[in-house]
């Protein structure tokens, strides 16, 4: 029988949730894309469900979707932060099913946006990082504000 997850190992599952969302609000830089990208194993897998659908594979697949991210939308505008979340698994697999917030920083515009994550994390090496996330938005998504932008994206996506 596997062991159950740790404190330790919920901790540091935890500590992830937490440098995603820290990560994603750091600017458009090469070194910030690479920083975002590190968070994931080799071969991980992102799913985006919002207004549109896209998957991204690898660590250039992250790097395209925080280079997307960063030169599609108005990025520096918005803080992203952890809600709920819970943790389970045993020995080196977790699954992590957690609750996102999308804020305005500026123009007193409040909450932009919350979804949830349905991740699986695996730990190699005594290292735990995400394997597979998924995103899904709640029905809240102002898609009026979004597409403006995502119709421009030809013109505005930039690689880091």
């Amino acid at each position: 029988m596997t062991a159950p997850l740790s404190t330790i190992d919920r901790f540091e599952i935890f500590e992830q949730l937490h440098l995603h969302q820290r990560y994603i609000d750091n600017d458009a830089s090469r070194a910030s894309a690479e920083l975002y990208a590190s968070l994931y194993w080799p071969e991980a897998r992102f799913t985006v469900n919002d207004i549109r659908q896209n998957v991204f594979d690898g660590p250039a697949g992250m790097k395209q979707l925080y280079d997307y991210a960063h030169s599609v939308f108005p990025m520096q505008r918005m803080r992203h932060s952890l809600g709920t979340f819970v943790i389970q698994g045993a020995g080196d697999a977790a699954t992590v099913e957690w609750n996102w917030v999308v804020t305005w920083r500026e123009g007193g515009e409040g909450f932009l946006s919350t979804g949830t994550y349905f991740d699986k994390f695996e730990k190699r090496g005594g290292v735990w990082k995400c394997a597979d996330r998924i995103s899904h938005v709640d029905p809240n998504w102002p898609a009026e504000k979004f597409q403006p932008w995502v119709d421009r994206q030809d013109q505005t996506f930039k690689a880091s």
